[in-house]
């Protein structure tokens, strides 16, 4: 059992965290790209503001509430479906699983996001005079918005545990409860037949009684 848990927890860390790779070419190719100013040392002078300094971080956490839903609703489906086999209970290793790959599917999704315009940007500001303004590169400066594709993903995995704990259809409690059910039964009614013999003794008694 601990085994097969170390198995179902491994891969539902794995995958998870592998979809931060194809999210960050989607914020890649969603996401505005702001204009910025080289200074005159070469560093980069974040003006003009306007809208795209801030939809940059938008699409990003969005991207990432959007992750921590679908991941919260399939890996919980999953893994019930796989403790109803054997009546199991891999509730808590899939959370922990499914949380550390949201934290790690999240850090890639930002690297490579990051990562495909580093190059043409570092090329365009080394290209550009002092007070050029330019395109920048990907950035993310509300680093918080890291933390929205694990926190929305234990939200969701919660919320579907929390009704199967209010409806009591956890497998491992429902296939105990059975067992339990058919244990009584067993010792109450046995194979439901009646002795005649009990069922006749009264009758002779009563015969008596009035003789």
């Amino acid at each position: 059992m601990t085994r097969r848990k170390l198995a179902v927890g491994g891969a539902v860390l794995g995958c998870t965290a592998a979809l931060g790779v194809p999210l960050g070419l989607l914020w890649w190719l969603l996401a505005p790209r702001p204009r910025v100013t080289v200074g005159p040392d070469g560093g980069i002078v974040p003006v003009p503001v306007s809208d795209a300094d801030f939809a940059v971080d938008g699409y990003f956490a969005l991207i990432m509430m959007g992750a921590g839903l679908v991941c919260g609703y399939t890996v919980y489906m999953v893994q019930y479906r796989l403790a109803a086999r054997d009546a199991s209970d891999l509730r808590m290793v899939s959370l922990l699983a499914m949380a550390a790959g949201s934290a790690l599917g999240a850090l890639a999704a930002w690297q490579v996001g990051t990562l495909i315009d580093a190059g043409e940007f570092g090329r365009a500001v080394e290209a550009a005079d002092p007070g050029t303004v330019i395109r920048s590169g990907l950035r993310l400066q509300a680093l918080s918005a890291l933390m929205a594709w694990p926190f929305v993903a234990v939200l969701q995995y919660g919320l579907f545990d929390a009704v199967s704990l209010w409806r009591g259809d956890l497998p491992a409690e429902r296939r105990a409860a059975e067992a339990a059910h058919a244990d009584a039964g067993a010792d109450d009614g046995g194979d439901g037949r009646t002795d005649p013999e009990d069922t006749e003794a009264p009758h002779g008694e009563e015969a008596r009684g009035s003789g």
